[in-house]
């Protein structure tokens, strides 16, 4: 299971280094894990910009953050799969630790194709 969900990863993502990519996600969620306040504080600036992309694909003035909608499936089906005895696996067989930090992840490139299109700077 663990190699299927790894091969899915490695479509989404453009490297080649798996492991070097698995290692970032290790080190952003024990960051997280750490120091919330400070990634809250720090995050402000993405979470205000993800706020203005939302509110522009509404108003349909933005590409649709695919990447976002993505993430929020992920965490909800892992949120769910316990009480899903189909979803349980999901459980069993991913770390939630980086679950989080790959929607983190996805949700951050949906920020930057969003600025790039705005012109802005993160």
């Amino acid at each position: 299971m663990k190699e299927k969900i790894l091969s899915i990863v490695e479509g989404l993502i453009k490297t080649s280094d798996i492991e070097e990519f698995m290692s970032l996600l290790k080190e952003k969620t024990a960051y997280i894990k750490k120091q919330p306040i400070d990634f809250v504080i720090a995050s402000k600036n993405d979470i205000t910009i993800m706020f203005e992309l939302l509110k522009d694909f509404l108003k349909q003035k933005s590409f649709v953050p695919k990447n976002t909608f993505i993430a929020l499936l992920l965490l909800l089906t892992f949120a769910i799969g316990k009480k899903i005895k189909r979803l349980s696996i999901l459980k069993e067989n991913i770390d939630s630790d980086l679950l989080i930090g790959f929607c983190i992840y996805l949700v951050e490139k949906d920020i930057q194709k969003y600025l790039e299109l705005k012109g802005g700077n993160k």
